[in-house]
């Protein structure tokens, strides 16, 4: 009985990989065969097999939801800390230094071959820099609140109008189901 879960359990991941890339059950059941060197599995045990799968999913996905919700709202919250951090060290005054130098070459350089530089003349400038800061921190700040806004679905949901001539009949006389005479 343990060799028979076992085995089950090896042939339910690898359909699982075979539905999540869209293989046909003709398809999933000759995979299978060939990997676990099957002499028989037929179609209605594939689909017994998909539909055990799908219910799985369905379970594991509801008990889930609330872990992953709490997940990605965490990512969210620091992203956020570090997009402020960021933001207000963007608005910090630091002190800008350049350093210049001008030189010529040096003919008597003790290697022999020339090469090297005098250095004539060297300048040094600091300026103080006072920024606003960096408007790229604010706009990821806005994207990372409005995403946390719809996870936790402050959002009111968009207002859909279809207007026009529409009705079912039509759809299905423009979809060839039924024709006008019926």
């Amino acid at each position: 009985m343990k060799d028979y879960r076992q085995a089950q359990i090896v042939r339910m991941d690898i359909i699982s990989r075979l539905y999540k890339r869209g293989y046909s059950y003709r398809e999933i059941r000759a995979e299978v065969m060939a990997r676990l060197d099957l002499q028989s599995y037929s179609l209605r045990t594939v689909k017994k097999d998909v539909e055990r799968l799908l219910a799985e999913w369905r379970e594991t996905r509801i008990e889930n939801t609330d872990y992953a919700l709490q997940l990605e709202l965490q990512r969210i919250d620091d992203l956020l800390k570090e997009a402020w951090e960021a933001w207000e060290k963007s608005k910090q005054e630091y002190e800008k230094r350049k350093a210049k130098q001008i030189g010529v070459p040096n003919p008597d350089d003790e290697r022999g071959g020339g090469g090297g530089v005098v250095t004539l003349k060297m300048e040094q400038t600091a300026e103080n820099v006072s920024p606003c800061g960096d408007p790229r921190f604010l706009e990821l700040i806005h994207k990372l609140l409005m995403e946390r806004r719809k996870l936790l679905g402050l959002y009111s949901p968009d207002k859909t109008e279809v207007t026009g001539d529409f009705s079912f009949a039509n759809l299905l006389m423009q979809t060839g189901v039924i024709d006008e005479q019926e």
